[in-house]
């Protein structure tokens, strides 16, 4: 007879002799998960006076790893990517090179005094960049785009020659440092620079839209100038960005605000002024250039001249000239047949001595009509009333991020293969 009892207890009872050497560590394994007692290994032995101490494992011939650290709530950044500088041709744009052209763009601008020269420095070198994509066609053998190539010689690109040339301060910068990137991706590095350098707080940084690896043509055509917008008018913006870069009425209307930026000059351009009221403005990277169109009265000048544009107040005022071009107005007004009749864009705004302020007296007898809500370039003037916003307001938001995301895809268009900046470049160890 076999009997196992638990705490005065028979919990389990065998007259078969065989129960102890087969079946009793199971049972007793089976009654000892039923009640809170001591192991069944336990339940053979009377306990003992103190606990059996553990014997001492023998020492480990390695060393104990440390216990892996608990897992982070929140999963570790990956650092940002390296590049071998010779798959390049060591054209790798890595952060400190970014930031280090912002810092010496900076550099520039600060050692410039006059108020008229650095805002022509500023707006120049967004101009330079700018004028680099605007010969982009997508239906051509030869599409161009942002390759480093601009005719300083063409009519379209007069001014620029001030920003780029043998003893410009900008161009210099580029051969002492920068000489190992292409001047397609140092020029827009140079205008990301000033743009986020001349915006409301440096609000608006182009760092995360900003991509490399463009590369210079080896030379220069005629076609490049013949393919920037002239300011003639906007059949002239409409076929340079809507029909050979591709871009919409949208985008282009936000790619024209970066003429906030600079002055134009006649011995240069043959337009003269800035396009907001005052030089120290004209150094500021905002939507000021948009409520210029809808505040003033903008009268045509040199009439019917190659170099006809619109200006605004009396410059027997003493005050700065102004200039708004035809293919910043047309952007709101339909002025295509402004050669064949004069008109002023606000009629019936007075000085304080009762004479009009579109000055000249024909302009003032017609206002400038604004498009027609079925006109195909009306999204242009709802485009500029978003960014613009209920007046006033100082809010840059709006037009900060469609500058950005058009932006962006000019500075790229054409090419397949650019990469985001990365932490650093790595040349090939041999």
């Amino acid at each position: 007879s076999f009997e196992v009892s638990i705490d005065g207890r028979a919990v389990v009872q065998s007259d078969d002799a065989d129960f102890a050497r087969k079946d009793y560590p199971f049972v007793v394994k089976t009654a000892a998960s039923l009640l809170p007692l001591p192991g069944a290994d336990e339940l053979q032995r009377p306990p003992t006076r103190r606990p059996t101490r553990r014997p001492t494992r023998r020492p480990t011939r390695r060393p104990t790893r440390r216990p892996s650290p608990r897992p982070t709530r929140r999963p570790t950044p990956r650092p940002a990517p390296t590049l071998q500088q010779s798959q390049f041709d060591g054209a790798c744009v890595s952060v400190a090179t970014y930031d280090a052209i912002d810092a010496d763009v900076a550099r520039l601008k600060n050692k410039i005094s006059n108020l008229k020269e650095r805002s022509h420095f500023l707006g120049g070198v967004v101009r330079l960049a700018a004028h680099d994509f605007m010969d982009f066609d997508r239906h051509s053998s030869n599409p161009m785009g942002p390759d480093g190539c601009v005719d300083f010689s063409h009519v379209a690109n007069r001014g620029l020659g001030d920003i780029w040339c043998s003893d410009c301060a900008l161009a210099d910068l580029y051969r002492r440092k920068y000489s190992r990137l292409s001047k397609a991706d140092f020029w827009v590095a140079a205008a990301n620079a000033v743009v986020r350098q001349t915006s409301v707080n440096g609000a608006l940084d182009l760092r995360e839209t900003y991509r490399w690896g463009r590369e210079d043509l080896a030379a220069c055509t005629s076609e490049q100038g013949a393919r920037v917008p002239s300011p003639r008018g906007c059949e002239d913006v409409e076929d340079a960005f809507l029909t050979r870069m591709g871009l919409g009425w949208e985008e282009a209307a936000a790619l024209m605000g970066g003429h906030t930026l600079g002055r134009g000059d006649r011995e240069l351009s043959g337009h003269h002024g800035t396009w907001v009221d005052t030089d120290a403005q004209a150094m500021v990277f905002d939507k000021q250039y948009y409520e210029e169109i809808f505040l003033n009265s903008w009268r045509p000048r040199n009439y019917r001249q190659s170099n006809q544009d619109w200006t605004t107040g009396r410059s027997s005022s003493g005050g700065n000239e102004r200039v708004m071009l035809n293919t910043d107005l047309c952007l709101v007004f339909d002025i295509d047949d402004i050669w064949r009749s004069k008109c002023c864009t606000r009629t019936g705004q007075m000085y304080s001595n009762g004479q009009d302020q579109c000055v000249d007296s024909e302009a003032a007898r017609r206002q400038c009509p604004q498009y027609s809500q079925t006109h195909s370039r009306r999204a242009a003037r709802d485009a500029i009333l978003e960014m613009l916003g209920p007046f006033p307001n100082k809010d840059q938001s709006t037009f900060y991020t469609k500058f950005k995301r058009a932006w962006k895809k000019a500075t790229t268009l054409g090419q397949d293969n650019l990469s985001p900046l990365v932490e650093r470049c790595e040349p090939v160890r041999t």
